[in-house]
């Protein structure tokens, strides 16, 4: 497969039995995934760790960095198994919540707290909120729904029910072993499912090792988050916009609101930021995306998104190639005119914007003013990148990294192509690997400009310093 032109926004792609098919992960790689989600509410750990390391395999023959992000369940409330594994549910119909399924017009549940915690008049969703029933009659062990909103439940169908206080505390004891796994598996990246707090995420660092933490994604899909969203964000190391529970928390009519709050909160704390859920929906059955599906993924592009996720488009969908691919020339097609419209923005910027590490907002401003074809920045850490990426420069950001480990961390940060070290930190190496790096995308010629950061003896590994470069003659050999 021809390497695809070069995207900014970042694509997360689900891995599951459609990416199980002969070549069909190698050429998800091909197509531009930079990010490999595992989805821990659905598999087993032999079948997720099997991909793991057939993503790192195939990763490294493609000369590509992709990080792995391992998603934890959470506190999710779900149903048990149905005979026949899906009933349907209709309108006016009385249905009864309990633990087991013992007579026909029964939906197991799989936590007793739930039934405990219901209230007559609450609205309980089901199948992401397809389904609406209403709490009639309570009790201990069995409580008794209306269906107000028709519909086919599955097996181990989501049961959201915005209205309740009830909070099941986490990390659970399933979310426990996953998390033992994802360490096993050195996954770059941990995603924490319906947090609440920040003090969801600090229970979940304190289970984390001193050394090679993974880092957390806040997913952002409950009503109480959006109270405490500013703090979560500080807490996250990043942010997902999980915008299917998210749809069934909050008025469905908000959604466009809070996911562009979200993603300007995450911007505006240097936190790289996902977009998920139903981005190319129809793609699990059909080769082609809607109308309107393509024009979602642009304006969560245009609202400022690092990286856009495909779930079951990829992990079960028909299509998963295709949608990826799709997905990489949407983004690609509607990079232009963003980049554009926010170097406008940049040149018109202060050095107040950025009062942590004004050096990052200088460094895009000087590459606007020059059309620079790179911002170049040798890093140890990811502090100054993500420094850099939040002003979201038109330039490709060229991070040359020290570790496999960092080049993997940074696979969903905005505009980056990090690029291992080979030759230590030294200036004229890292612009020698960056040249041919841009010159075998044909991002660059050999002498146009770029930005280059440095760090002098006296910023103790903090960036200080600026110089304009030139791209030095082609000789790349991947």
């Amino acid at each position: 497969m021809p390497r695809p032109s070069w995207h900014r926004t970042k694509i997360i792609c689900t891995l599951g039995p459609a990416t199980d098919r002969p070549g069909v992960l190698k050429r998800l790689i091909g197509a531009g995934m930079d990010v490999a989600r595992f989805n821990m509410s659905h598999g087993d750990h032999a079948s997720h760790a099997r991909r793991i390391r057939q993503v790192r395999q195939l990763a490294q023959q493609a000369g590509r960095f992709v990080a792995v992000l391992v998603d934890l369940p959470g506190p999710k409330f779900r149903l048990g198994e149905l005979p026949g594994g899906a009933r349907e549910l209709h309108l006016g119909a009385d249905v009864v919540l309990a633990l087991e399924a013992d007579s026909p017009d029964v939906l197991p549940v799989r936590h007793p707290a739930l039934l405990q915690a219901l209230r007559v008049g609450e609205s309980v969703y089901l199948a992401d909120g397809a389904i609406r029933l209403e709490v009639k009659t309570v009790g201990t062990e069995r409580v008794v729904c209306q269906v107000l909103a028709s519909g086919t439940v599955t097996s181990g169908s989501g049961i959201n029910v915005p209205e309740s206080r009830l909070s099941a505390l986490m990390p659970t004891d399933d979310d426990r072993q996953h998390l033992g796994f994802a360490l096993a598996q050195q996954a770059e990246w941990l995603g924490v499912s319906f947090v609440q707090s920040a003090d969801d995420l600090i229970r979940i660092r304190a289970l984390l090792p001193p050394a090679r933490q993974p880092l957390l994604m806040a997913k952002i899909e409950k009503r109480q988050a959006l109270v405490d969203l500013d703090a979560i964000v500080a807490m996250a190391d990043g942010v997902m916009v999980a915008r299917g529970d998210l749809g069934v928390e909050t008025d469905l009519a908000e959604i466009p609101l809070v996911q562009k709050r979200i993603i300007a909160l995450a911007n505006a704390q240097a936190r790289p930021v996902i977009t998920a859920t139903q981005m190319l929906e129809s793609m699990v059955t059909r080769e082609q995306p809607t109308r309107a599906e393509v024009t979602d993924v642009a304006n969560a592009m245009l609202d400022g998104t690092d990286g856009v996720m495909l779930s079951a488009e990829t992990a079960i969908g028909r299509f998963p190639v295709a949608a990826a691919a799709i997905l990489q020339r949407v983004l690609t097609a509607t990079e232009t005119e963003y980049a554009a419209r926010v170097a406008r923005d940049l040149l018109r910027a202060n050095e107040s914007t950025s009062a942590a590490n004004p050096i990052s907002l200088v460094a895009c401003q000087l590459a606007a003013r020059l059309d620079a074809k790179a911002i170049i920045a040798p890093v140890g850490d990811m502090a100054t990148v993500l420094g850099i990426a939040r002003f979201r420069p038109a330039a490709p950001l060229v991070v040359v990294a020290d570790s496999e480990d960092l080049c993997r961390r940074l696979a969903v940060v905005w505009g980056v192509s990090p690029l291992l070290a080979v030759a230590g930190f030294e200036s004229q190496s890292c612009l020698r690997l960056a040249s041919h790096w841009l010159c075998a995308q044909g991002l660059a010629q050999p002498g146009d400009p770029a930005v280059m950061l440095s760090t002098s003896g006296a910023a103790q590994g903090a960036a200080d310093t600026l110089q304009v470069v030139r791209l030095e003659e082609r000789q790349w050999q991947g």
